[in-house]
């Protein structure tokens, strides 16, 4: 399988959205984001699949399955891996047609264009009003379980130089005719040998922080999610305890189970970010001062987890002994692991 080789414009935000700190040429720095600072965003998926923009038109692809791994060039002149779809293909004009609908029907095409304002406000003139790419121009289609974000990011350097282009542009792409797992695996060969080779500088990941713009957002999110959780919970026939009482976001009995759930609105974050974050606030609501802890600890998403953040919890299960499970919604149910 091919693997694409696209550099995208530099983001802080883990291509959730427009972080309006973009320090690159062409477009991106005449406008002040590029299109494809939402190619992260899970919350945006339709049908289980997210569709990306990419300044190359995957011409000769079509109704083919290929990689993209995305690179971009930080504030520090550093050259970094990102993250990857790791099954993608060029979406059918169907396909395109139904997103537009999706888009159109969640809110979702509106959002962006506000998210963009609030981004570029005071780098561009306001006169200017730029406007993200309609869903019509989201071509590169793959799904939420093939998406990868790496944390921390990878350096370019510690890409064999069989594999590295000198190529910086943003429209001509390497088109590398191996598998990404073989690129990566011998980042991970060269590492062994060599730990510092290719180790990121002061810059290793980008920071979250939340601004008063996104908390407006996330607040009213926050709350449907833990509506929808709290109907769901006495739908299945547990006892809800509290709501949003003393800090904790949800308490149940499930049988003899006491339970406790921080839920997380993953708007400008990974999920990775949102597990560590909850495990923080878990910890507190079960040991600081004279709480007794729940038999249940439960981290409540408003979008699937990645493999590796389910792994991850797992290990401290299994490992630690923490009483953990993720959850997160399923049309009108949630699922949990």
């Amino acid at each position: 399988m091919a693997t694409i080789l696209q550099r995208i414009c530099w983001n802080t935000e883990s291509w959730t959205k427009p972080s309006g700190a973009t320090v690159d040429s062409g477009n991106p720095g005449r406008v002040g984001f590029g299109n494809e600072e939402w190619n992260f965003c899970r919350r945006d998926a339709f049908d289980g699949n997210i569709y990306g923009w990419l300044y190359w038109k995957g011409k000769g692809f079509e109704n083919k399955h290929f990689q993209i791994l995305f690179w971009t060039i930080s504030p520090l002149k550093e050259w970094l891996l990102v993250g990857a779809y790791r099954n993608a293909t060029v979406a059918t004009e169907d396909e395109v047609r139904d997103l537009g609908g999706f888009f159109k029907k969640k809110g979702i095409t509106a959002r962006r264009s506000q998210e963009v304002l609030d981004a570029v406000k005071g780098i561009v003139q306001k006169e200017n009003r730029p406007r993200p790419a309609g869903a019509e121009h989201l071509r590169f289609k793959c799904p939420l379980t093939e998406l990868e974000v790496f944390e921390p990011y990878i350096n370019y350097s510690a890409l064999p130089r069989k594999f590295q282009r000198d190529n910086a542009r943003f429209k001509n792409p390497a088109i590398l005719k191996t598998p990404l797992d073989e690129i990566l695996n011998a980042v991970v060969k060269r590492r062994r040998r060599d730990p510092d080779y290719g180790a990121l500088g002061l810059l290793e990941e980008a920071y979250q922080r939340a601004t008063p713009a996104s908390i407006k957002i996330i607040r009213p999110l926050h709350k449907e999610l833990s509506n929808k959780f709290v109907r769901w919970l006495r739908k299945t026939g547990c006892k809800v305890l509290g709501q949003e009482k003393e800090r904790v976001d949800v308490e149940f009995q499930d049988g003899a189970s006491l339970c406790r759930a921080e839920l997380k609105v993953c708007y400008g974050m990974t999920t990775r970010f949102a597990v560590r974050e909850a495990l923080g606030q878990l910890l507190e609501y079960n040991y600081y001062g004279r709480r007794s802890p729940a038999d249940r600890w439960i981290i409540v998403l408003d979008m699937p987890p990645t493999p590796a953040d389910v792994a991850f919890v797992r290990t401290l299960t299994k490992k630690k002994g923490l009483p953990l499970s993720l959850c997160w919604p399923s049309g009108n149910a949630f699922v949990s692991d």
